[in-house]
Parts: C-alpha cells; structure tokens; sequence
C-alpha cells in the first residue's frame, strides 16, 4: 500500500511535454488506429445470376485475418440447366484462391505490440523514471526497440500492403467470374461491390506509424549515456600550449 502511494505521489507528468514523452503518446494513438482499421474490416459484395429470376443475390462475406481460400461460393447456383452444352455441376464450392492473411496478422502483432509497449513506457516515464535517473540500461532500451519498431513497421506496412492488393484481386468479381463455369452460360451482374477503404488506410497508418517511430528515435536517443559521451567528447578540447610564457624572448640581432 505504501509502494502504492509512493508510485503515486512521485509521478511526473513533464515528460509527456517533452518530444520523446510527447512522440510517445502519438505513437500509441497511431498503433491503435494501424490496427484497428486492420482487425475490425469487415465486408462483402453480393452479385446475381441470369439463370433463374427468383435467384436470390449470392453474398460473399470477409472479414479479418482475410483468408480469402476459406471463403466460399456454393454451386452449383442455378436450379436448372437449359444450355445442353454445359453438363449439370456436382455440389461443392469455390474459393476465391488467394490467402494474404499471414500479412494481415504480422501487421496486427506489430501494431498490438507497439501499442503495449508505447503504454509501458508512457506509465515507466510518468511514474518512475523521476526516481531512477541512474539507472542507464533503460534509456538504452528504450532506444534500442524504438530502432527495432521502425523496421517493423517498415516491413509489416509493406507486407500489408501487398496483401491489401491481393484483397482487391481476389474480390475482383471479374476474377471471380473466371472461375465460376454458370457465369460462362448465364449472365452474372455485380449487385454490390466491396469497399477498400478502411483497408487504404490501415496502411496509410502503418507507414505513418513508421515515420512518427523514425522521428523519435533522435529524442531517444539524446536520453542514453551514448549521446552524454558523445557530448562530452565534443566539448573536450586539448589545452593550447602557452608558449609565450615559456619560450625564451627573441632579441632582434638590431637590437644586441
């Protein structure tokens, strides 16, 4: 209870006015949003078939983590054939054949982790970092992953978007028409199409989550020891001989 009361008493809300402090809670914002936009979207398109009037329009639905080779079409979709060239289809289903769901995840780790440790350090810089200014090892921690997170979010953005692409090919209903043989006799009409906003800016966010985390790692970086030494070896300049005071007087010959 004391520790409690100790912790409490002793905070410090300055840090959150200084650029790392302040660098630190846009950095939390931002992952929540990077993610946010990622984990929640949730779509669908619907489209209809020439071949029976009463044919309700074929939804599709997809969500989060996109795994598009898991998300399927029954056919066969129309009650009768009346085109002899096309023979009757077996029961079954078809997927739309792309899986881009390992970007989506690894885009979601980077943005949940950034998010938790964004609040480690905010609740560290607030609350005890007052009382443990001598302790070095954490400001060079601190530095070291605000590095590492700027190469995550480099890599995870690129990744996902990359997988943004191939959500947009695999809904594509003209892709899809391809691989549905009834489209091929019958005229198949999209009713709805699928909306990649949500998804264009889940990867706004990640690159911007980039170079707000690029940003930081200057105000980091002046909090270690490396930069103190790095100061102090800049400001050390070697004594300049007094040579007037030692060197004996030179006598113009003019003068003897």
């Amino acid at each position: 209870m004391e520790a409690a009361q100790m912790i409490t008493k002793n905070y410090s809300l300055r840090v959150l006015k200084e650029p790392r402090g302040f660098i630190k809670f846009i950095e939390f914002v931002l992952a929540i949003f990077a993610f946010a936009t990622t984990a929640g979207h949730c779509d669908w398109f619907s489209f209809t078939i020439s071949c029976n009037p009463d044919f309700p329009a074929q939804k599709v639905k997809y969500c989060y983590p996109f795994n598009m080779n898991q998300v399927a079409i029954n056919v066969p979709m129309c009650t009768t054939v009346s085109t002899q060239s096309m023979t009757p289809l077996p029961a079954g289903t078809v997927t739309l054949k792309v899986d881009p769901s390992s970007s989506a995840e690894y885009f979601v780790a980077v943005g949940v982790l950034a998010f938790l440790y964004c609040l480690a350090a905010l609740v560290w810089y607030v609350f005890f970092e007052k009382n443990h200014r001598d302790k070095d090892m954490v400001p060079i921690i601190d530095f070291l992953v605000t590095c590492a997170f700027v190469l995550l979010w480099l890599t995870a953005s690129s990744a996902w978007a990359k997988g943004v692409t191939d959500v947009k090919h695999a809904t594509n209903f003209d892709n899809i028409k391809e691989d549905l043989i009834e489209c091929q006799h019958y005229d198949c009409n999209l009713e709805k199409n699928p909306s990649y906003a949500t998804l264009n800016v889940s990867i706004v966010f990640g690159f911007l989550n980039m170079f707000v985390w690029g940003g930081n790692v200057w105000f980091v970086y002046k909090e270690t020891g490396w930069f103190d030494k790095y100061t102090q070896s800049k400001t050390e300049t070697p004594k300049a001989a007094d040579t007037s005071s030692t060197d004996p007087a030179v006598v113009p010959d003019n003068q003897i």
